[in-house]
């Protein structure tokens, strides 16, 4: 059976035809078969197909405060 795009997002795959896609830290998204893999995967941005390390991520770690602006009684 062929389904418009859109609605392959909502595809219920038959089991003996279909598997687990999943990120790239190994956790299961979705079933997904051949007809409808493409449609369910595009609701998943590219690095949480692909993985990622911190060398990825361009924003820089702020360092921790030396005082706190609350006084915590102590």
């Amino acid at each position: 059976m062929s389904y418009p795009t859109e609605d392959l997002t909502h595809h219920q795959c038959a089991r003996s035809e279909s598997w687990w896609a999943r990120d790239a830290q190994g956790i299961e998204l979705c079933r997904v078969c051949p007809e409808c893999e493409e449609a369910k995967l595009s609701r998943y941005r590219p690095e949480i197909l692909s993985g990622y390390s911190q060398a990825d991520v361009d924003e820089p770690i702020e360092p921790e405060p030396t005082c706190y602006p609350y006084d915590f009684g102590l």
